[in-house]
């Protein structure tokens, strides 16, 4: 069991982003700030470890000044171990502060639990105004191709945004296949995987937010299918003020990054006037 933090500094300085490491402890591995074309800085984070085991606490903390641009990915799926009988629950806390007119793209692979695995993912972002946010999360069934499907015991996802101080999303989710079947229609109705698409920006206008809502929902209606294994159903909805939640259940994984990056590529269009260019994993 361990205590890891990793703290980021993000600042502008003329047209780019310069990323400032202040604190790094195991498993936690950042190597920089790359430099990409819009002078935005791209942060992998890696995980030596290559999981995360029960009793682990691991902390991230993101600010970014104001202006600040910043692109945070991982260097693979975030994997939740079989924990000890005796251990408690693995907790991985992700903390964004974002300054006046900052942006942030929260890129993460898939979370996997492993059969037995328990975690509480817990996600909170605070937007000053301005600020912009594009952020998308994914969570599998297990090791599917080891036939582990839902054998994890528990999986608790909490996400919190505010926006000046102000809340405007407080989501929590709570998976416990040996208690409540995954195929019930009140958990997962049978679908194995779930994505959660966010896009916000501090002082959108409630015609700006309706506008965007209406672009995601054409593209989420667009895939919809409930027939065969390829099965997915997607859905939208306005947030309180400020932007738009999606979220969407697949039965199989193969077209979640498209998916992923047609929701991302509309959203940054509106909301920074520019398209989407995925992240390269390695360089």
């Amino acid at each position: 069991m361990m205590d890891a933090g990793l703290q980021l500094e993000f600042s502008r300085n003329g047209r780019r982003t310069e990323c400032r490491l202040l604190q790094q402890l195991p498993p936690w591995k950042v190597v920089r700030g790359f430099q990409r074309a819009e002078g935005e800085s791209l942060v992998h984070l890696g995980n030596v470890s290559g999981g995360i085991f029960g009793g682990d606490r691991l902390h991230l903390c993101a600010r970014l000044e104001r202006g600040a641009h910043a692109v945070l990915t991982t260097s693979g799926a975030t994997r939740v171990y079989r924990p000890r009988t005796s251990a408690p629950e693995a907790v991985l806390e992700s903390e964004f502060v974002l300054g006046p007119d900052a942006l942030l793209e929260y890129l993460p692979d898939p979370l996997i639990p492993f059969g037995g695995a328990r975690l509480l993912q817990r996600t909170s972002y605070a937007l000053d105004s301005g600020a912009s946010l594009l952020a998308w999360d994914v969570g599998a069934p297990g090791r599917v191709a080891s036939g582990e499907i839902f054998r994890y015991r528990q999986m608790k996802l909490a996400t919190d945004i505010r926006v000046c101080g102000k809340p405007v999303l407080q989501d929590r989710l709570l998976f416990e296949p040996q208690r409540f079947r995954p195929t019930a229609p009140s958990s997962l109705g049978g679908f194995h995987y779930m994505v959660t698409f966010i896009a916000l920006r501090a002082g959108m206008s409630g015609a700006e937010v309706r506008h965007l809502e209406q672009q995601l929902a054409a593209l989420a209606d667009e895939t919809q299918t409930t027939e065969g294994s390829a099965r997915e159903v997607w859905a939208s909805t306005e947030l309180p003020a400020h932007g738009v939640l999606v979220r969407g259940l697949l039965q199989l994984p193969l077209r979640i990054p498209n998916r992923l990056q047609w929701l991302w590529n509309t959203a940054r269009r509106q909301i920074c006037g520019r398209t989407a260019d995925l992240p390269r994993k390695t360089y």
